[in-house]
């Protein structure tokens, strides 16, 4: 259904090389060239600059690429839907690992009993990835609480939620009010690299002429069930949304360090395909999941 110049064309950005892709879809590279220059006529725009060897988008052929992606994954989707008779709606989706698991979770159950003919399924991966699978089509949408560039994606807002420090019992009385210097000298426990809460505290140290290198000693923790217990128990200090932190906020097994002149709010995005002729159908479901949000 999909224009083959533009199949041979998203082959080409995928090796940005002529000859790879050539190979790839079993045809010359006289016949790739051609299927490109036939899309330039088409369109009227360069696409393609060669610098020294090498094969370079120009600012069209990004432009070109983002709509072709997308156009390539609906034209999938729709055949994939068209050929099974079925009143199952299957949603992939996904969920960076905070919202994945302390704000998705009464939000699904509620859109389970609301709708038993839907089949959910969610990833729970870090922002990076999840994009990636955005892209390749592996999932419809995420929700994603890291950085991302807006202007490659159709986004929502989902929520604003408070970024903050926590500790020990201990850890309080040794800083009663602290500020951000003076917890330089505590461990820091952190997610890995990727993941959207160590980005936004990267991005808020930098502001501050920090990293995360300044602190004292730095362990990369993948769960974060497993920092709070460790920081519960004194062995180092931790950054994470509110939202991950509260139900042992209300234990009184960790404490909220109230670092001077710390307020930061961040958004939880609600993040899809740009152009996605399915764009209605995913912010219908977003509805449906803020109707559905437990109020706090």
């Amino acid at each position: 259904m999909l224009d083959f110049r533009i199949h041979t064309f998203l082959t080409v950005c995928e090796h940005m090389s002529f000859t790879k892709a050539a190979h790839e879809l079993h045809l010359t590279q006289p016949a790739v060239s051609h299927h490109m220059h036939a899309l330039q006529e088409l369109y009227g725009q360069e696409l393609f600059t060669i610098v020294g060897r090498q094969v370079v988008l120009t600012e069209a052929g990004n432009r070109f690429r983002t709509f072709a992606q997308s156009l390539q994954l609906d034209v999938n989707r729709f055949i994939k839907e068209f050929s099974q008779v079925s009143e199952i709606e299957v949603v992939k989706f996904g969920a960076t690992l905070t919202i994945g698991e302390f704000t998705l979770p009464p939000i699904i159950r509620n859109l389970m009993q609301s709708n038993p003919k839907r089949n959910l399924t969610m990833h729970v991966d870090n922002t990076e990835n999840l994009l990636d699978m955005i892209d390749s089509g592996h999932i419809d949408f995420a929700f994603i609480e890291g950085a991302f560039d807006k202007n490659s994606y159709g986004y929502r807002l989902f929520s604003n939620e408070r970024f903050i420090a926590i500790g020990s019992h201990a850890c309080k009385a040794r800083h009663p009010h602290p500020t951000l210097e003076e917890l330089l000298g505590e461990r820091l426990l952190i997610r890995e690299s990727g993941s959207g809460t160590r980005a936004v505290l990267e991005r808020i140290l930098a502001d501050r002429g920090l990293s995360v290198e300044c602190f004292c000693h730095l362990d990369e923790i993948g769960n974060l069930n497993v920092i709070k217990q460790l920081v519960g128990s004194d062995n180092g200090i931790s950054f994470l949304y509110e939202a991950a932190a509260r139900e042992a906020l209300e234990g009184n097994s960790i404490v909220e360090l109230a670092i001077g002149g710390w307020s930061v709010m961040r958004e939880f995005n609600f993040v899809f395909l740009l152009d996605s002729r399915y764009e209605s159908r995913y912010l219908h479901f977003l509805d449906e999941c803020i109707s559905n949000m437990n109020p706090i």
